[in-house]
């Protein structure tokens, strides 16, 4: 297909890359091979170089881009203290899974939540027992 569109529009693209390759196979293409053809033919246009790329190919095709978050602590002691906050408030205070969603013995995540100063729900989320 590539040396199709070489032809057709006079260009000198070697390939793909290996990122596009991955993408293109991976792709469901509900239009079948028109549609292949047009993602490629639409790359072909938007090439400049000697390789199509990611961005050559349709938005839909592309790595979705995460947005950079600044307000997530750097360093590793602010991480671990924001996982722990958000996987407590994920299960509702229950620190026995949160616990175990964290890969922690119990007795480390309460010894973690003192040494950070967390403030905890006054249950734990496991409900009342009697």
């Amino acid at each position: 297909m590539v040396a199709k569109h070489d032809r057709l529009q006079g260009k000198d693209i070697a390939g793909v890359s290996e990122e596009v390759l991955a993408r293109l196979m991976e792709y469901d293409y509900p239009g079948n091979v028109r549609e292949l053809e047009n993602i490629v033919e639409q790359a072909f246009v938007l090439c400049r170089g000697g390789l199509i790329e990611l961005h050559h190919l349709p938005p839909e095709l592309r790595p979705k881009e995460r947005p950079v978050s600044f307000a997530r602590p750097r360093d590793l002691a602010g991480m671990e203290r924001s996982m722990i906050m958000e996987t407590l408030a994920r299960r509702k205070g229950n620190r026995k899974l949160t616990a175990g969603d964290l890969g922690l013995d119990t007795s480390t995540l309460y010894r973690k939540i003192k040494k950070f100063g967390l403030e905890t729900p006054p249950s734990d989320g496991r409900g009342c027992r009697r």
